[in-house]
């Protein structure tokens, strides 16, 4: 999936911009007048959707350690490019891509000066080893390439790989191609100075430069193994393995020793708050020993978990910073790693969950966002390492997710109610937006409201309600919208995914043409708790988050400016998943649906550890928990929406639940992207699909009656 016409440019090659541009405004109109039949949705959706989704989205921020740089990824009018700012001053762009053919540009990294730029082209973040997409269905496939940004602005090509990081000093760039570990002079050629069995998914420096640690993934185990550049003796020491994962190693200031956590995953059946899964281990790089620093205790935060990306930190005082959620909340704790026995301490606020952090310059304060006081709304805080309150940085009109450190400044992705993920720096009591929004003409946003709705078993469920028009004559169509995941949380605002964000997009269109549109924060999500995150029951065990859609639905029924016989759904993934489920349970209540790569048959082919009777019981489990399982009691019409290279839900749940309609002359509409991956690639493909979503709606929900 190339973007140039060229073969990519050598290292000592300069690379050349297109000269081709493709436009979403400019095709709108063709793909409405190509894709929708004569009675579908006007025209004049298909320009305004185009330029909904043109907004200037921002992603991948990063910054470099030593200079006020920072670096992200825009996509703009579907296309994606690179730009960079300093200290927040208006951006420049460092490459110059012209065409929305689905390549990524990601694993951005900057060297510590800000002089040079790493990043990968094409690809898959969550797939790096797998064949590239071809959304674009290019006839030569592009490849996934690391490049390498010079200071005097030539990109060069490092090679075939991911995870670039540059060295403490900024001299050489590491980068994992498969099992192999690539190192050279930044700009340079790299050579292979090691191929291990497996894949490898992280790499960490030491601080003086001289050694990596390497997370290896065996599928089975995950292992840490260091290398040092020392001719002669290259050979990776493997830190002392174990029947598990070892993942997030962290090495300490004086580069002398390494944390990192060791992670069992429990067998199916293994009680909630039972056993003892996970643990902070320790190694001493000159004696060759490893310790286990800290087991978690039964109870809550038993179990792993931490979002992508969060890992450990040493503070300068010798203590190690680790997510936990020891209280029943996603917290950041301190462990004092010379105390005998060490014991956690959590420095943020409990009844909150944090979602990054990082010290500051000069670590003293710890960094972090987290929805403390307001569980629906996200802020950057900063407090001393101590029990001093935190100090919130950003403002109460903004959500804010993504925190980083560029130099002495804080960096920070904003989304506002009228305004996509944005960077927005911070320095010395000022704040800077380095890029302005741009809100289409004709069109205003309007802030979704906060419901609380409250299901059989009284769990309170959080829903973002967008309102139509005052002007709109009602009783108005309805739908409920349920995000993928499961673990995710929709916001009143945008959000800082980019499915997400255009999920928001949709949904405040729904809103604007007519429609009361409730997003539905459902059990299994995040951003309230263990408890609500793994309640009993949900998924494979019995479903009980459709508890909560259900909920969602007669609270819409029984409004008096929603007509109840015009309540659909729509949602993608997971969230496809529940709008299969509500269709095929309460098909007298959700009149119409839109699936986007659902799961619809969720048994499993086995499950290790467990006896024949146990697999049994788990399997009935799972069948009566799928959508496939009610299909005798289906009857709304549903859209079905996937792109056929799907690496999250496997393409055959949506043909097997078309097969399964059409034995029972269930009326359905299908669309299939060839060559499309999950969250599709192409911003001309989400265009697409929203338009089939529009008619499709419209035909079944705004007639007034079920089709």
């Amino acid at each position: 999936m190339s973007r140039r016409n060229c073969s990519p440019p050598s290292p000592t090659q300069e690379s050349k911009p297109m000269t081709v541009r493709s436009s979403l405004l400019a095709a709108s109109a063709l793909l409405a007048a190509t894709i929708l039949p004569a009675h579908a949705a006007p025209a004049t959706d298909a320009t305004r959707l185009a330029a909904l989704l043109a907004m200037p989205y921002a992603n991948g921020l990063t910054g470099a350690a030593d200079a006020p740089r920072l670096a992200w990824v825009e996509r703009r009018n579907g296309i994606r490019n690179i730009l960079v700012s300093d200290g927040g001053a208006t951006p420049h762009r460092v490459t110059a891509y012209t065409q929305d053919d689905g390549t990524d540009l990601w694993g951005l990294t900057l060297s510590p000066d800000g002089r040079m730029l790493a990043f990968v082209e094409g690809g898959d973040p969550e797939y790096p080893d797998d064949a590239p997409p071809n959304a674009g269905n290019a006839p030569m496939p592009g490849k996934q390439t690391v490049r390498v940004v010079l200071p005097d602005g030539r990109i060069v090509t490092a090679g075939e790989g991911h995870a670039p990081t540059f060295s403490p000093d900024g001299r050489q760039l590491a980068f994992a191609h498969g099992g192999t570990l690539l190192v050279g002079r930044a700009g340079g050629v790299p050579r292979a100075v090691l191929t291990t069995p497996g894949a490898i998914t992280a790499l960490h420096w030491s601080p003086d430069g001289t050694r990596l640690a390497i997370e290896i993934d065996r599928g089975s185990h995950a292992l840490i193994a260091l290398w040092q550049d020392k001719p002669g003796n290259e050979a990776p020491v493997f830190l002392p393995a174990a029947l598990a994962q070892d993942q997030m190693p962290a090495f300490s200031p004086d580069g002398r020793s390494i944390a990192f956590v060791r992670v069992r995953t429990p067998l199916l059946t293994a009680e909630r708050g039972k056993g003892h899964f996970w643990s902070i281990q320790t190694y001493d790089i000159a004696t060759g020993t490893e310790r286990t620093l800290w087991t978690a205790p039964e109870g809550a935060g038993s179990r792993f978990w931490a979002p992508e990306g969060m890992g450990l930190t040493w503070t300068g005082d010798g203590r190690l910073l680790f997510p936990w959620e020891g209280s029943g909340w996603l917290r950041l704790c301190a462990l004092p790693v010379a105390a005998s026995p060490p014991t956690p301490h959590c420095l943020t606020p409990d009844g909150a969950e944090i979602a990054t952090y990082r010290l500051s310059a000069d670590r003293t304060h710890l960094l972090y966002t987290a929805n403390s006081g307001d569980l629906d709304h996200w802020r950057a805080w900063s407090q001393p390492l101590d029990d001093t309150p935190a100090t919130p940085l950003t403002a109460e009109d903004e959500q804010v997710t993504t925190l980083t450190t560029a130099g002495q400044a804080i960096a920070v992705m904003a989304t506002g109610i009228a305004q996509p993920a944005h960077p927005v720096v911070l320095q010395n009591g000022g704040r800077r937006v380095p890029v302005t929004a741009t809100v289409p003409d004709g069109f205003t946003f309007t802030a979704p409201q906060i419901v609380h709705i409250h299901g059989a078993d009284g769990y309170d469920i959080h829903g973002q309600l967008f309102l139509p028009p005052a002007t709109t004559p009602g009783p108005h169509p309805a739908l409920i919208f349920v995000h993928g995941g499961p673990e995710r949380q929709m916001l009143p605002a945008f959000n800082a995914m980019g499915y997400y964000s255009n999920a928001y997009i949709m949904n405040q269109l729904l809103a604007a043409r007519g429609y009361v549109v409730l997003s539905v924060n459902y059990r299994s999500g995040t951003g309230y708790g263990l408890a609500f995150r793994d309640a009993p029951g949900i998924g494979r065990a019995g479903a009980s988050e459709y508890g909560d859609v259900h909920a969602a639905g007669l609270y819409l029924r029984a409004r008096p400016d929603v007509a109840p016989a015009r309540i659909g759904i729509w949602g993608g993934s997971w969230g496809g998943y529940l709008t299969a489920l509500a269709l095929a349970r309460d098909s007298a209540l959700f009149a119409a649906g839109a699936d986007f790569h659902g799961v619809h048959d969720l048994t499993e082919p086995d499950h290790p550890g467990l006896s024949p009777e146990e697999k049994q019981q788990a399997r009935d489990t799972e069948w009566r928990s799928s959508p496939a399982a009610d299909i005798a009691h289906w009857q709304a019409p549903v859209l079905l929406i996937h792109g056929d290279d799907d690496h999250n839900v496997e393409f055959e749940q949506s043909t097997l639940l078309a097969r399964m309609l059409t034995a029972r002359n269930i009326p359905f509409e299908d669309h299939i992207f060839p060559g499309e991956r999950h969250a599709f690639l192409r911003t001309q493909d989400w265009l697409a699909a929203y338009l089939w979503t529009l008619h499709f709606l419209d035909a079944h929900l705004q007639a007034g009656q079920k089709q």
